[in-house]
């Protein structure tokens, strides 16, 4: 007996019925930063290194990376990332858990280098970064909030220094890499000839 084949009217009926939310690979929206929390108080002031840093690295728009947010709702966010071979993620902390799934590539997390089916959870507050290997990496992120913290750690102007100068030797090899499983469709992200 075939037990979804013959039940597939009352699958079909219950899944309106309860308010699943369906979602296609091709209707994710752009990954969105979150604002700083606390930034909009008087006295709030961001570190000069950092605020410089983070203006080298988005100044330099070499494409080495995408994210797509996939479904975000209150108690849920789920997003797709695609990092390219080296992409220097900034050292960071978020103040909401996020667990990654890696989906293809690899990456490395601390002393820890993660492949296929390989996943970390990153707990709030916890600085990281991650390391995407030679093949580059796409993995699932996570969260139980769409509403999280960023808090860049590179206090220094050499730490900054060292990203833009990653960011911009890996621009040419980033043009011509594509991605490694193709999971999800990004605009710009076509696989190259």
């Amino acid at each position: 007996m075939d037990w979804d084949a013959d039940n597939a009217d009352l699958l079909r009926d219950d899944a309106t019925a309860t308010g699943y939310v369906f979602t296609r690979a091709g209707e994710g929206h752009p990954h969105r930063g979150r604002k700083r929390r606390g930034a909009d108080d008087p006295g709030f002031a961001e570190h000069p290194a950092i605020v410089r840093g983070l203006a080298l690295f988005a100044g330099a728009n070499t494409g080495g990376a995408a994210a797509q947010t996939l479904f975000s709702r209150p108690n849920l966010s789920v997003s797709y990332a695609w990092f390219k071979s080296g992409f220097p993620l900034p050292l960071h902390s978020h103040d909401q858990d996020c667990y990654y799934l890696v989906i293809a590539g690899s990456m490395q997390v601390g002393s820890e280098t993660l492949g296929k089916g390989d996943g970390v959870f990153i707990p709030g507050g916890a600085p990281y970064t991650v390391k995407p290997d030679v093949a580059g990496v796409e993995f699932l992120e996570i969260r139980t909030s769409p509403d999280y913290d960023t808090h860049y750690r590179g206090k220094t102007d050499a730490y900054w220094d060292r990203i833009a100068v990653i960011r911009q030797d890996g621009k040419a090899r980033w043009a011509e890499e594509s991605q490694p499983y193709r999971l999800i469709p990004i605009p710009g992200a076509e696989p190259m000839g």
